[in-house]
């Protein structure tokens, strides 16, 4: 009897919060639920302004499309040399000396962490939304190098991110073993002080051990 009438219970809080919470459609219940019992101030606002985002900005199935076959045979995303197995990486290192590091320039002004982060959701649509959104994800965007490529722009710089999840306070290689995103963005601003635009990177740029380092636990990433 006991156990019939704890389910009632259940099931009668179950109904309630269904009625009471409202549900979008890319969503589920229980992680409405699960919003309201773990999400602070932050997220909340994270998550908000993702939403407004996305409905400002719908997705189209061409802009991830875009992404997911940016083209490899450029071969101009930055690479950790620490990780890369021994039998490439004497060639990962010649194409670092051929790049010619030395001369690239750091930009004055580049996006910051909410501009990227804004600037990818609607390059990349979705998919990305959805990952900061259920996983509680942000972009984190490294230093920037100024681009020549502008393409009519008024700015273009070229910069590292990285995946950072807020519940284990480090940075992650891929949402749930997806990895939809690029290590690295051209970043475009169409006039001065105007809004940033994401697209595929257009040079080759260093590997930014220092963002990873400052968003991986102590010890883990030297």
């Amino acid at each position: 009897m006991f156990i019939l009438l704890a389910a009632a219970s259940i099931l009668l809080i179950f109904v309630f919060v269904a009625n009471a919470i409202y549900v979008k459609q890319n969503e589920t219940l229980l992680y409405k639920i699960q919003q309201h019992l773990t999400y602070n101030s932050e997220d909340w606002a994270n998550y908000e302004n993702n939403q407004k985002i996305l409905a400002s900005n719908p997705p189209s199935e061409s802009a991830i499309t875009e992404v997911l076959a940016a083209p490899d045979k450029y071969d101009l995303y930055p690479v950790n040399l620490e990780t890369v197995p021994e039998k490439f990486k004497k060639e990962e290192i010649e194409k670092i000396r051929k790049a010619n590091f030395a001369a690239l320039r750091a930009a004055k002004n580049g996006p910051d962490n909410e501009d990227a982060q804004t600037a990818l959701v609607r390059f990349v649509g979705e998919q990305l939304t959805e990952a900061i959104i259920h996983q509680k994800l942000n972009i984190k965007v490294g230093t920037c190098y100024e681009n020549p490529e502008k393409e009519n722009n008024f700015q273009c710089v070229s910069c590292m991110i990285l995946l950072y999840n807020r519940d284990k306070n480090k940075w992650v290689e891929a949402p749930n073993g997806d990895n939809f995103m690029r290590n690295a963005y051209d970043f475009a601003q169409g006039s001065e002080g105007g809004i940033w635009e994401a697209r595929d990177l257009s040079m080759r740029i260093p590997f930014d051990n220092a963002l990873f380092k400052k968003y991986s636990p102590i010890g883990i990433y030297k």
